[in-house]
């Protein structure tokens, strides 16, 4: 294939990729929990992080948005949020490395709309995609040197997987850490063939092993089982002289980290590292079959759909029933890592997710794109011997990851019409008053971006005003709300409090669901005079502030 053919071919794959991704980005319209503190952090806003609003004032809704999210236009205060998140980003199981970029990305922006947000924060992703895609093409060419169509062919199926196009939409630090992966993968792989006691290999893998790790703490265990095969291969050719090479790139790849974040160790004892702890030596067995079923389930919606699967199977049948090998005579080792970049990637996810306490996506979505080389390394054994073949196979496997691509059930991080779902906000001259419980400030980032900008909201002390009556009997039971006695309906948000049986009590009383969709909610028009003796006569809707 000439070289332009290939460009061309390249280009349109990358066209395609990129393309999809940006349909459903705008499709995008709601953010998850996370999404919004991802915001707050970034932006180091005190709200929703650390600082709760203040009681008993009137705030509109777009005084609220603004405060909270994007509060800030200019380069000046962008830097100066950057070197805050230098010193410390306030989410100890993340880094800096994603909230800065992020932080930068959005400057000359002022704004708590979720739109211009996602329209910012989807061109970085798309950004860091465009990477992924260039060095995963390069890694391609290493792994699948004779083939050229496969190359695009491999490259378009990694990137046609649902969990890859997840990634993207999903305003959080893998999407950069995807891209990281993959060009850390790279450049292991070329690294066999280098003379590498010199300044400047040491130094370029080892800057490129310290923003690996610092897109999340699990990516030490990436880096680890690549490293293990280096160092096996090494062993076995012995070549032992080469393994301090890489001794020293993990050390000082670790120093760099700690010199670009300087609480980067203290990351690994957050509550997040205790809670893999407690995970790891809680209920051993269940938490592994649990991560093995969670892993099985992922791997067959996101990349290895029954329509792939059965191609799988018939690449793999196709040289077996003409009883040839599967593998050529000659093997660079290179073309060797292949395999075990795959079984890595496939490690990874089920490490990770033992360790993790959430078995979902996020977590194994960077390394959905070396699935492909199991398919790709079964079409390559096939063109050896028929290039006819191959060609099928290969249209095959990208038809069946486009059709996957396109099924929305399959994609995640969209929360499609999650706006809607808040209906307090479609009456926008009624007044909304929160509750606020103990930890209701980081879970207000599933309720600030929605508020209506011409609403007013006022946020009430839980405990001071109802605490104290619920859980003894005395003390103060009516809550003064500004502005309800003008009013014949009250919009009252709060949120579950587990445990705690005489909520529970009032909760049914009201009859309200734990929940804002207009489906789920229920109006009450009684008197519960017993509980709320100020709001004898007034129609209730009461909503949980925490839908997800």
């Amino acid at each position: 294939m000439k070289k332009l053919h290939q460009a061309l071919i390249l280009i349109a794959v990358y066209v395609l990729a990129l393309g999809i991704r940006i349909y459903w980005l705008s499709q995008k319209d709601g953010l998850h929990v996370d999404e919004g503190l991802t915001i707050a952090i970034a932006c180091y806003n005190d709200f929703i992080i650390r600082e709760n609003y203040e009681y008993g004032k009137k705030y509109t809704g777009k005084e609220l948005k603004e405060a909270s999210l994007v509060s800030s236009a200019s380069l000046k205060d962008a830097l100066a949020d950057v070197r805050s998140l230098w010193k410390d980003n306030r989410d100890p199981p993340h880094t800096n490395l994603y909230y800065t970029f992020l932080r930068l990305s959005l400057v000359g922006l002022k704004t708590g709309d979720i739109a211009p947000i996602v329209f910012r924060g989807g061109i970085l992703n798309l950004l860091f995609f465009t990477v992924s895609f260039i060095f995963f093409f390069l890694l391609m060419r290493l792994l699948f040197a004779g083939s050229e169509l496969l190359q695009c062919a491999a490259t378009l199926c990694a990137f046609l997987s649902t969990a890859a196009i997840s990634n993207t939409l999903f305003l959080r630090p893998y999407q950069i850490q995807e891209m990281l992966f993959i060009i850390f993968c790279y450049y292991c792989a070329v690294s066999i063939g280098w003379k590498k006691y010199r300044v400047k290999p040491i130094a370029l893998m080892s800057l490129i092993t310290a923003v690996t790790l610092m897109t999340g703490y699990y990516a030490l265990i990436f880096i680890g089982l690549l490293g293990l095969y280096v160092v096996y291969l090494h062993c076995k050719n012995k070549t032992f002289t080469e393994i301090p090479y890489y001794c020293a790139v993990l050390c000082l790849g670790i120093l760099f980290a700690r010199i670009f974040y300087p609480k980067y160790i203290s990351g690994f004892f957050s509550y997040r590292g205790q809670e893999a702890v407690r995970t790891i030596s809680g209920n051993i067995w269940g938490n592994i079959w649990s991560s093995i079923t969670g892993a099985v389930t992922l791997l067959q919606k996101h990349f290895f759909s029954y329509p792939v699967i059965a191609a799988c199977l018939a690449y793999l049948a196709v040289p077996l029933i003409r009883k040839q090998k599967l593998r050529g005579k000659n093997i660079s080792a290179v073309q060797k890592m292949a395999w075990y970049i795959f079984i890595a990637s496939i490690l990874y996810l089920f490490i990770v997710l033992i360790i993790a306490p959430y078995k979902i996506l996020r977590y194994g979505m960077p390394v959905f794109p070396f699935f492909v080389i199991l398919p790709a390394m079964l079409i390559a054994s096939i063109e050896a011997r028929s290039k006819k073949m191959a060609f099928v196979a290969m249209l095959l496997l990208c038809g069946c990851c486009a059709f996957n691509a396109a099924r929305e059930s399959n994609i995640e991080n969209i929360f499609r019409n999650k706006p809607n779902q808040y209906v307090f906000t479609r009456d926008k001259d009624i007044p909304v008053y929160v509750i606020n419980a103990g930890w209701s400030s980081w879970k207000y980032a599933n309720l600030i971006p929605y508020v209506h900008d011409e609403q007013a909201y006022y946020f009430i002390d839980w405990y001071k005003y109802l605490g104290e009556y619920l859980r003894t009997g005395q003390g103060n039971a009516v809550i003064p709300l500004p502005e309800a006695e003008d009013y014949d309906t009250i919009y009252l948000l709060t949120e579950y409090i587990p445990g705690f049986q005489q909520f529970d009590d009032l909760m049914e009383d009201l009859q309200a669901a734990q929940g804002v969709m207009e489906s789920e909610f229920e109006i009450y028009t009684g008197e519960p005079e017993s509980w709320f003796p100020y709001f004898k006569g007034k129609k209730i809707i009461m909503g949980n502030s925490t839908m997800q």
